[in-house]
């Protein structure tokens, strides 16, 4: 019955090749996006030197336990989720602190087998680069989720860690985030299609620029719904941040953010 029930969920590793590209905010409001689709989802932090997936959904004053305390059999798996202030979306904490001495791939895939009884989705939030902690985050979890800008330096680490992923037989789909819809429809950074072709690999969601945000609750909801969309469904298009940038009034658009 348990072999039946792992095959429901979908574990998805999100993953960048540099930091700082908004992976982690990233992994919330989808989250919070496949919640609101009416998924039981499970959001795992499993970042160790930079962990603070708490932070960003405000939850880090009601941590008790944490991934360690799982894997070390300090408690159990349920007791270290942290219920978050979206309905169906839970957290598991990282360790602060801590060094991942004994987080493997295979202790992941034991904490996933665990959620996957209760849970549609875990999402888990992947150190940045190709290091160990990228090794044992991706063994653990069956699709990915590459998160890069579309900058050339962004883009380059992203087709390494794309790279890295076909090796371990997983054909990851693309998050291009930060997306300044005035400068896409000018041509002064690489269309969506342009960086397929540059990566091989789809584009599954879009998120623009959104100067002065910095906060995850008032992160743009639509372009996260339409990601969660494609995943969970199958449905619809990413979000094309040029879309009120073109024809005559999308150029006074840009002519004024060029002013500003």
């Amino acid at each position: 019955m348990l072999g039946i029930i792992l095959i429901l969920m979908k574990s998805i590793v999100i993953t960048s090749g540099k930091g700082g590209v908004g992976k982690t905010t990233v992994t919330a409001c989808l989250g919070t996006a496949l919640a609101s689709l009416g998924n039981r989802v499970a959001l795992l932090d499993a970042d160790f030197g930079l962990n603070n997936l708490d932070v960003v959904l405000g939850l880090e004053n009601r941590v008790v336990y944490d991934i360690a305390d799982v894997i070390e059999n300090r408690c159990r798996v349920r007791q270290a989720l942290v219920e978050a202030n979206v309905r169906n979306l839970y957290l598991l904490p990282s360790a602060h602190g801590y060094l991942g001495e004994n987080v493997t791939a295979q202790n992941l895939r034991l904490v996933l087998n665990s959620l996957a009884v209760t849970f549609d989705y875990a999402l888990v939030d992947c150190p940045a680069g190709i290091e160990a902690g990228f090794s044992r985050a991706v063994g653990a979890c069956e699709s990915a989720l590459v998160v890069t800008t579309p900058h050339i330096s962004a883009l380059r680490d992203a087709n390494k860690v794309v790279a890295l992923l076909t090796s371990y037989k997983i054909k990851p789909t693309l998050v291009v985030n930060r997306v300044r819809g005035d400068l896409l429809a000018e041509g002064k950074i690489p269309s969506m299609d342009e960086i397929e072709q540059i990566l091989k690999t789809r584009v599954d969601g879009v998120i623009p620029e959104t100067d002065g945000v910095y906060n995850f609750a008032a992160m743009p909801k639509k372009p996260f719904d339409l990601l969660a969309k494609r995943i969970h469904l199958g449905t619809g298009e990413p979000l094309d941040p040029a879309a009120g940038y073109r024809g005559f009034w999308g150029a006074l658009r840009r002519r004024m953010r060029r002013e500003n």
